[in-house]
């Protein structure tokens, strides 16, 4: 509803009191004055530009309550999903952003005036809301106080900047009026997080569009940046400053961050390069190829409160880095992924928060579910469940190496090709489905890491991975031997011997060849055992083909005789505690013999 409105000298309009309410709703917008005036010549070329603006008491409320609001009525029915499959054009992206880009900056005015700009939402008993006082731009600049309310809670930012249409200029810059920092508001209450920071930069230029490319320039900053939120990290999360700098170009079908870009994370600097293609089909390319540095700017750039066990840690000498990633999301085969950090005269001068070290002598492990204690125990002789590696047979050592990380001995704590397969497996099934850990990841994961599946933890495991592998911390002899003796084996049951009491009775030197195998098995979803018997008792049919593998890959590395492989029969029977669990028959719950079992391996197929 408009209460007044005046049209003069063809291209300037003066409008008073309107409001947007919905049907039987609550007042969505009011303005009290609002006058503007269009460029004569662009509106006769089809295009709406400004060259003055001015505002006065607007009001934007947003309500709801339960699945009631006052702004639904604007976003229109939601369209049913279209299932037959059509021709879809290509799309010129080229063309729509600098379209994009042409219509966003005609709506720059040279002359602008807000008086009094309100925006609340309110969202149950839940109220937030900002309020500018007065906005103005002059020769292009402006600088404008902002009061945010929240619950009771009131702060000033200050946003700054330029906004020229003529040479194709964005600027922001966001910070707190005071001592403070600027507090994102509503993450709280939504999420139970908050984001905070001291200043945020952010600047468009554009630059050019010819030959179905258009280039425009990003440059963004923030500094004193703290995110405080349980899914990430239990502490405060501080990042002192993070800048990315650099040329976007924007073609018929992709986007690409332009090779030169610079990125500033702390103290660490490099340039990546980025590529999004749309059509035909989806393609990702990365890289980052970073010449020597030195090494301690990368662990002194690793942000306060995430990467704890790192903390603190001084090292010597440099380190480089080169990265090559590429997947055409219709083929996920077709996974290119090559990841190096090396070293070049690299010295670990001193542990921080953590010294990486204390795995070689006794120590005591404490065992997590979800994010619970459930059981802590000494990984040394003063355990009477404690065994060492010599201790323990043969068949054992070499059905979980081969099942786990076959090429354990042979590698520097990771397996390439295992991280490309896992790539590919994650994206045709379009969820984590399976990680291509090696055991020494394993290892760093239970003893040092939480169990939260978060890349943030995966770049930790992958650095303690490193450090331990690549600066000899720990023997291969000693981190098998840990790992055998903490990994779960079944609720509550932890360790190689624990595991063959548990289900066989026995002592874990005296375990056969079958029970070995079975052990192994189920080391990815140890509470899952009772489902791999079927109702008398015996192990389901399914599994014959995995005893059939894994026997056969270690009778060619000459693990097991002839005789031993041609004897083995492919089923256990459960002696120990374990058997009391076994669900009766009338019970069993179907599974689809689906238990994924999979032997990791590089090299030689079966």
């Amino acid at each position: 509803m408009v209460g007044k409105m005046e049209w003069k000298l063809l291209s300037q309009f003066e409008l008073q009191n309107i409001s947007l309410r919905p049907l039987h709703g609550d007042t969505l917008l009011k303005i009290k004055h609002l006058q503007f005036r269009l460029s004569v010549w662009k509106l006769l070329l089809g295009r709406i530009a400004f060259h003055k603006f001015e505002m006065e008491d607007t009001y934007l409320t947003l309500i709801r309550h339960d699945s009631i609001t006052n702004y639904s009525f604007l976003l229109g029915k939601p369209k049913k999903a279209d299932t037959t499959k059509k021709f879809i054009p290509a799309r010129n992206y080229d063309l729509r952003f600098y379209r994009l880009f042409e219509a966003a900056f005609d709506k720059i005015p040279s002359t602008m005036k807000i008086k009094n700009f309100n925006v609340s939402s309110v969202v149950g008993n839940y109220e937030v809301s900002l309020q500018v006082e007065n906005f103005s731009i002059n020769n292009r600049m402006f600088k404008v106080p902002v009061w945010v309310r929240e619950e009771g809670y009131q702060s000033r930012w200050i946003v700054e900047g330029k906004l020229d249409a003529g040479e194709r200029i964005a600027h922001f810059k966001w910070y707190s009026l005071g001592a403070g920092k600027v507090v994102i508001p509503y993450l709280q209450h939504k999420w139970k997080a908050e984001v905070a920071f001291d200043t945020l930069e952010f600047m468009l230029t554009e630059k050019k569009y010819s030959n179905h490319i258009f280039t425009f320039e990003n440059t963004s900053s923030v500094k004193g940046l703290e995110i405080l939120n349980d899914r990430i990290s239990t502490e405060k999360v501080f990042f002192q400053h993070m800048s990315l700098s650099g040329i976007v170009n924007v073609g018929k079908n992709y986007f690409e961050l332009d090779s030169a870009t610079h990125v500033i994370f702390n103290q660490l600097n490099f340039n990546p390069y980025i590529k999004l293609q749309l059509q035909p089909t989806r393609q990702i390319t990365l890289k980052i190829h970073k010449k020597e540095f030195p090494a301690q700017d990368l662990f002194s750039s690793l942000p306060r409160g995430l990467f704890t066990n790192l903390e603190g840690i001084r090292t010597s000498g440099g380190l480089s880095y080169n990265l090559d990633f590429f997947v055409d999301l219709t083929q996920p085969d077709s996974v290119i992924f090559n990841s190096a950090l090396n070293r070049h005269d690299f010295h670990i001068e001193s542990f921080g928060n953590t010294n990486f070290t204390y795995i070689n002598s006794s120590f005591p492990y404490t065992a997590y579910e979800r994010g619970v204690p459930v059981k802590t125990f000494a990984v040394g002789a003063e355990n009477p469940e404690f065994r060492t590696l010599d201790q323990m047979p043969s068949y054992l050592k070499d059905a979980v190496m081969l099942s786990e990380d076959g090429e354990f001995y042979y590698h520097r704590g990771f397996i390439p090709d295992a991280i490309r397969k896992s790539i590919a497996t994650n994206i045709k099934q379009k969820r984590f489905a399976r990680g291509g850990s090696t055991i020494s990841m394993q290892l760093v994961k239970n003893v040092f890491l939480t169990r939260n599946k978060t890349i943030v933890r995966k770049v930790e495991e992958a650095l303690i991975v490193w450090l331990i592998e690549n600066n000899g911390l720990c023997l291969k002899d000693r981190m098998f031997e840990v790992y055998l003796n903490i990994i779960e084996w079944g609720p509550l049951i932890y360790g190689a011997q624990e595991a063959a009491q548990y289900y066989f009775n026995k002592d874990v030197g005296q375990l056969t060849l079958s029970e070995a195998i079975y052990l192994a098995a189920i080391i990815p979803r140890p509470k899952s055992f009772k489902y791999t018997f079927d109702e008398f008792g015996h192990l389901k049919e399914y599994l014959q083909g995995y005893y059939k593998l894994l026997s056969g890959k270690m009778l060619r590395r000459e693990m097991i005789t002839q005789q031993e492989h041609d004897e083995l029969v492919p089923d256990v029977e459960l002696t120990g505690p374990a058997k009391l669990i076994l669900l009766p028959a009338d019970s069993l719950a179907p599974v689809n013999d689906s238990l994924r079992f999979e032997i990791n391996y590089s090299g030689d197929e079966f």
